[in-house]
């Protein structure tokens, strides 16, 4: 989908879109389905740019990072993006960046391309680390049972990094 800033020139503009953004560009492989996105929200001419604020919502499923078992997610975000002319940006010098600036895109064109502006904003709402429960107990190391659904019987490993310190406890009889 393309914004067209020039629409809003006169007169705020009312976007409401719906977007399917494959999941392979997102290049998430915790990701296993994901819904349409939808987005509701105003762009506003205020000179010298533009301002577009708005809602994102989408869902999706993805796998647990302990017992990769499916995890559904839905997700509400208010989002809002500074479009201002590439003239405007500073180039050469050095400037530090302040937490609005991260949120400014520079334009030629009137036209600008809004898929890429959404998938940032969902690689920022998708879950990093998905989990079915807080107190996921994730597999078993060796036997690869879930220890959520049953009690293998594999004893716990020792870690033989340790056994340097062992060595200093004292000795009980």
């Amino acid at each position: 989908m393309e914004l067209n800033l020039e629409e809003a020139l006169d007169a705020p503009v009312e976007l409401s879109q719906r977007l399917d953004v494959p999941m392979e560009r997102l290049e998430r492989p915790e990701l296993v389905s994901l819904s349409p996105v939808t987005f509701q929200g105003v762009l506003r001419h205020l000179e010298p740019g533009f301002v577009l604020s708005g809602r994102l919502g989408f869902g999706g499923q993805a796998i647990c990072a302990r017992c990769l078992g499916p995890v559904p997610f839905t997700r509400e975000a208010d989002v809002s993006w500074v479009f201002s002319p590439a003239y405007r940006r500073s180039e050469g010098e050095e400037v530090e960046l302040k937490a609005d600036d991260l949120d400014v895109v520079y334009y030629e064109d009137y036209t600008i391309p809004f898929d890429p502006l959404v998938e940032e904003q969902l690689q920022l709402e998708i879950p990093l680390k998905p989990l079915c429960r807080p107190d996921c107990k994730g597999l078993c190391p060796r036997c690869g049972a879930d220890r959520n659904a049953v009690a293998c019987a594999c004893a716990p490993e020792g870690d033989a990094r340790l056994e340097a310190l062992r060595a200093l406890l004292p000795k009980t009889s």
